[in-house]
């Protein structure tokens, strides 16, 4: 069988009890109470809190949605909203926008016109965030 049969031959259901357990594990190793899951409204982030809220139930799972003014499409948080009220887990929704700019204007060497310096800007913000909000 070569590795695209493989992933076709998934065992859905077994992939969810060993990913299940491995949130559990990692859980209980950290001491934290629940996970923190950044929400873009998109299929990874989606996807870890619907396993997460499946394993360890909605009260130990939060999102947070950190929408930023010229890249985040209004549906990706509208998306995420819908997706947190599904789930009915607590969220929070925090604009980035400031801290992108207080990065910016401490960087004497800021060029908004690099996209991919500018995009890891961005992600690394939200990084930021999950870890101070976990």
């Amino acid at each position: 069988m070569n590795r695209i049969e493989e992933m076709i031959n998934i065992d859905y259901d077994q992939a969810r009890e060993i990913i299940g357990k491995f949130l559990r594990e990692k859980l209980e190793e950290s001491g934290a109470q629940g996970y923190v899951i950044g929400l873009s409204g998109g299929v990874d982030s989606s996807t870890t809190a619907t396993l997460a809220v499946k394993t360890l139930g909605r009260g130990r799972v939060v999102g947070l949605i950190m929408p930023e003014s010229t890249s985040t499409p209004p549906s990706d948080v509208k998306d995420a909203v819908w997706l947190a009220n599904t789930l009915g887990i607590k969220y929070y929704e925090l604009t980035i926008d400031k801290v992108i700019s207080a990065f910016a204007s401490t960087l004497p060497f800021y060029d908004p016109s690099d996209k991919v310096a500018l995009g890891n800007l961005k992600a690394r913000t939200r990084m930021i965030i999950l870890y101070y909000y976990a």
